[in-house]
């Protein structure tokens, strides 16, 4: 079971009868193009840049990041928090048109990027956040499409996130080869998996060589 801040869960439990505003918070963290540095773009589905506290969905520690909003986070679809390692699929758009998702999207590469949702609350009696926000999802880009319009049609960037979980499905690429076995303290195992008729000596005294 999932636990929650104490100030969320009254808050959640109080929204019927006070009320509750939440609001998606999104991350993406991307490389340069050249793959020398690192940045971070957070927005999320209200006015203005706010600095919003969330707890980081990898070091679950407390950070503050500065939210783009003014319409750069159109929606995020959706997110099932399942109790297994299902692999989540689910669909995050953005403005074709603002300028900081322009900058993103093609001043930076975002292919794989490693993407954070996180779901804020507020007090609509104060407008202050319930505590930080906490995260729903951390996964990665898997499509990132652009969507140029017609005219007089919108257009729109829809980007697919999958789960994190997908990376325990991966493959080991590695061979099963004599290079590959050195990497490993020097592993010698596979010396002559490419030669025929070789007699491999396993914890036995070796016989003496007929000649």
């Amino acid at each position: 079971m999932r636990s929650v801040p104490t100030a969320t869960y009254n808050a959640l439990v109080d929204a019927p009868e006070t009320g509750i505003v939440e609001r998606n918070l999104v991350t993406f963290f991307v490389r340069s193009l050249d793959g020398e540095s690192e940045e971070i773009f957070p927005f999320w589905n209200d006015l203005d840049t706010v600095t919003l506290s969330v707890i980081d969905g990898v070091t679950a520690e407390s950070v503050d990041r500065d939210f783009v909003g003014s319409g750069a986070l159109i929606s995020v679809d959706k997110i099932i928090l399942p109790a297994d390692l299902t692999v989540q699929t689910t669909k995050v758009v953005l403005s074709q048109i603002h300028a900081t998702v322009q900058n993103m999207v093609r001043g930076w590469d975002i292919r794989g990027a490693q993407v954070q949702i996180h779901r804020i609350l507020f007090d609509p009696a104060t407008g202050l956040s319930v505590g930080d926000a906490m995260c729903h999802m951390v996964g990665r880009v898997n499509k990132a499409p652009i969507n140029t319009p017609a005219t007089g049609e919108e257009g729109n960037i829809s980007i697919s996130v999958v789960s994190q979980t997908r990376d325990l499905t991966r493959t080991n690429p590695a061979k099963k080869s004599d290079e590959t076995q050195q990497r490993r303290s020097g592993d010698r195992g596979r010396r002559y998996v490419g030669t025929a008729n070789v007699k491999i000596w396993w914890g036995q005294k070796k016989e003496k060589v007929k000649t």
